[in-house]
């Protein structure tokens, strides 16, 4: 303690490492000499420590925890009969013996019982309910009863009208059916699979894609399977399994009464070998009418695309009978990888429409061999919104990759990425796009699904879409324009260090709208389980380049924060429209990239982000302690609700517990709120203001109330959490329904045998 915390202190950080070491050598030394000096010297540390640590972070519990806890079990063991025999030996000590050895025990007890009281509190910096008032709920009707798509409606709002559940009865939900898929891994590979699939339900149906793009449809009443569609994927070269959802289309002649047309009523979905297939949504047969027998390949027009470096992970969008759909490019293994193009395809037929490639922009079709679409363009892997009434669909882009390393990068194409792009539904043409991030070093895609919503505004409302990002930030645009409605300004940023990069000298800010990403970090946000851990990642800290967010991949090492994992990730938000309320999930956890120069790897081990064809590979990975816990103080996440008339917090608070967390990553089991990470899918919010959520590290779907955000209901799930759940009003019963996936996790490999399951709860 007193080597690396004197380390610290000549690295700018704080002395009081430093300090405690020496009182605990000065104690070692007085009880070897048997003084009971020992004891008043690590009484002496044990207050100061706690005026220390109460100064530093207040009496924030988790705060604390590491800086109090080693002293805090270390000082009653001077009460010991040990310790005590060993200074009555001296009779020099005989007149001070009772009350010194006593005094410790009284005072650890005292402290901890505190200690505990304030974690059992959850103080976690959470501000339920103490922002403006909400206003009532309008009366006009907003969302619907079913869930025909996966944000609910092309503008992804996912917000329902249903009532039957309000914050009175929720706690009266019980799970009534749950569906279980054995095993979702296919015999001819094995990758990473993830249980990412958001459910739709149509007509009495719920049509589920698990991770191995196999579709299930139940009854949307009680669970039972109508039937299975088995793509026979070949996951060959794929390292993680992913299949978010599917997407519904019904012909001209699927309108009324039941139609003998077969695929009148049709299903949907992409594949991780880069197929978009089409099904009979009654009987899961292939829809002999789209492209070759269901299928057209999504590889046509890209040359070369080795095995696993392009594939779906999420459905295609459908408008005004269009199916249109991006693609997911495996990130910075070198330049030059596949298109980011997208496509959009006839719904019945399976024609290519249009294609806008960012590379030829004037060039609408497919390319006539050995010509390409232009590869190494930023690409779309998320979900996409549209507004039909105005025939656009929008599209959240990426960065060209690699990530962290940019020189190679064509001013056409860095016009584009990681901003959300305006196509015309019939033509493809740009109608406007929006920037979020200049020259992107960060991996910061847009990855949230836009959600469409009529502002507020002093002159009415507003026809609007919000985009939440990984660097946490709410932008407000006018959808029709691109044009922003909330202050937006450019701001100086850090600039890099790195020989032959470039920085873009400042970054778009949204100042208009709260951050939901987190303050910057700090020394004295560091943490651990103890002060030694705690103080090596305070040494880290230091060593490390961190300049606030934006700043650059360095040679050195940079903390990226927020990191390159949210922000605000896929699942993105709901807006309850009713009452103009934002629902936010968001992530905050730093990571750590370190650029080497190709030829000189360290200490040769094998980069983890090739980029091949740049000059430098990079490292990189969590912020972590060497326990596996995070460098950085809880929570890790927050669900955050925002006044979009006032555009003010409204409350915040950490969402989930540390269930499923711990050192080594083995699961602590402790049910103390800490914000477990990650945040993996989405909220939806009803018209009895519940916002339900599951998403975080601990397994759990909770009810939240969305007025105050105190949790009002939670119940363990099967399996893991990372997706959205939905609601419906189940067709023969008319109670609604609240439906989530559960399955594999993002550490679960196929080895395992997990299975996937799509659990349904009711009020008794």
């Amino acid at each position: 303690m007193v080597g690396l915390g004197s380390q610290l202190a000549l690295q700018g950080g704080s002395v009081f490492f430093a300090f405690s070491g020496a009182l605990l050598l000065l104690s070692g030394l007085q009880l070897f000499r048997r003084r009971d000096s020992a004891i008043h010297l690590a009484g002496l540390n044990f207050i100061a420590t706690w005026i220390w640590a109460v100064a530093e972070v207040g009496f924030d519990g988790w705060a604390i925890l590491p800086r109090v806890n080693f002293i805090t079990v270390l000082l009653p063991l001077y009460a010991l009969p040990l310790i005590r025999d060993r200074l009555r030996a001296d009779g020099a000590n005989r007149g001070l013996r009772l009350p010194i050895a006593a005094y410790p025990t009284g005072v650890a007890a005292v402290v901890a019982g505190f200690a505990a009281l304030v974690m059992a509190q959850g103080a976690l910096r959470s501000k339920e309910a103490s922002g403006p008032s909400i206003a009532a709920r309008s009366a006009q009707s907003y969302g619907g009863e079913g869930w025909t798509s996966i944000g609910q409606d092309p503008g992804a709002a996912k917000f329902s009208s249903l009532a039957e559940i309000n914050r009175d009865n929720v706690r009266n939900l019980k799970r009534v059916w749950t569906f279980q898929e054995p095993d979702s891994v296919s015999s001819n590979a094995a990758p990473r699979f993830r249980d990412e699939a958001v459910p739709i339900e149509v007509d009495g149906k719920l049509f589920v894609c698990l991770a191995n793009n196999t579709i299930v449809a139940l009854d949307a009443e009680d669970g039972h399977l109508l039937w299975r569609h088995d793509p026979r994927v070949d996951l060959t070269g794929v390292p993680t399994g992913i299949c978010r959802g599917v997407a519904y289309y019904a012909t001209a002649a699927a309108s009324g009464a039941k139609t003998q047309d077969p695929c009148a009523r049709r299903i949907l979905f992409a594949t991780l070998d880069a197929r978009l297939m089409a099904i009979d949504a009654e009987t899961g047969q292939a829809c002999e009418d789209f492209g070759q027998r269901g299928e057209v390949s999504l590889k046509v027009g890209l040359g070369p695309v080795p095995q696993g470096q392009y594939y779906q992970t999420s459905p295609p969008i459908v408008v005004d009978g269009l199916a249109v759909i991006g693609g997911l490019v495996q990130d910075n293994l070198a330049t030059g990888e596949p298109s980011g193009v997208i496509r959009a395809y006839d719904a019945r037929n399976g024609k290519l429409a249009w294609a806008w490639d960012l590379g030829q922009p004037s060039e609408s079709g497919e390319p006539i061999a050995p010509a390409t679409y232009t590869r190494g363009t930023p690409n779309s892997w998320t979900l996409l919104s549209a507004d039909p009434a105005l025939g656009l669909v929008y599209i959240p882009t990426g960065n060209s990759t690699p990530d962290f390393v940019a020189s190679y990068r064509q001013p056409a194409w860095e016009k584009y990425s990681s901003s959300i792009v305006a196509l015309e539904v019939r033509t493809g043409k740009v109608h406007w796009s929006y920037q979020f991030v200049h020259h992107d070093l960060w991996d910061y895609d847009t990855s949230a699904q836009p959600v469409l919503f009529d502002m507020p505004t002093d002159h009415g409302p507003v026809p609007a879409l919000l985009q939440a990002t990984k660097s946490g930030q709410l932008f407000v645009l006018d959808r029709r324009t691109g044009a922003p409605l909330t202050a937006v300004v450019e701001k100086p940023v850090p600039q890099t260090d790195v020989a032959g990069e470039r920085t873009s000298p400042t970054q778009p800010f949204s100042l208009g709208m709260p951050d939901v990403g987190g303050p910057p970090l700090t020394e004295a946000a560091m943490w651990g389980i103890s002060p030694f851990d705690q103080l090596l990642c305070r040494r880290k800290f230091h060593r490390l380049r961190y300049d606030g967010i934006y700043t650059p991949p360095s040679l050195q090492g940079s903390i990226i924060y927020p990191s390159q994992l949210g922000g605000v990730d896929w699942g993105g938000l709901s807006i309850d429209n009713g009452r103009n309320l934002l629902i936010a999930p968001s992530l905050r956890l730093a990571t750590v990239i370190q650029l080497a120069p190709r030829d000189a790897p360290q200490r040769g081990k094998p980069f983890d982000y090739p980029q091949a064809g740049t000059p430098y590979g990079a490292y990189g990975g969590p912020f972590m302690t060497a326990l596996g816990v995070p460098c950085q103080e809880p929570p890790y996440t927050m669900l955050t609700a925002v006044d979009l008339r006032s555009r003010k917090v409204v409350w915040e608070r950490p969402l989930g517990t540390a269930e499923g967390v711990g050192p080594f990553g083995i699961a602590s089991h402790l049910p103390f709120v800490i914000g477990a990470p990650p945040v993996v899918g989405g909220p939806i919010t009803t018209a009895t203001d519940l916002t339900f959520i599951g998403a975080v590290g601990d397994r759990r779907l909770r009810a939240i109330d969305s007025l105050t955000g105190h949790e009002l209901w939670s119940d363990r799930l099967p399996a893991g959490n990372q997706t959205t759940p939905i609601t419906y009003r189940a067709p023969r019963s008319g109670r609604q329904m609240i439906v989530m996936v559960s399955g594999r996790e993002a550490d679960m490999t196929s080895k395992r045998s997990v299975a996937t399951h799509v659990v349904a709860y009711a009020l008794r």
